[in-house]
């Protein structure tokens, strides 16, 4: 007597080793990670909000066409 499984079935069961295999492994940033990017990113847009404040928008247009200019 043999049993067939729905797809569904087989296909679970043939990711489930690889799906907990990647989660084992560490290759994500992690809650550490993700949070410590957010502050960094944080602390970026307050930087830059505060210079802009102190010396107008003015600085920061110069800069940004001088950047792009430098690229070209």
């Amino acid at each position: 007597m043999s049993v067939t499984l729905p797809q569904e079935t087989e296909v679970s069961q043939r990711l489930a080793p690889h799906a907990e295999g990647a989660a084992a492994s560490g290759l994500g940033l992690g809650r550490a990670g993700v949070i410590g990017l957010g502050v960094a990113l944080a602390m970026l847009c307050a930087g830059g909000l505060a210079l802009w404040a102190r010396y107008g928008a003015a600085v920061f247009f110069d800069l940004l066409s001088a950047g792009f200019s430098g690229c070209l």
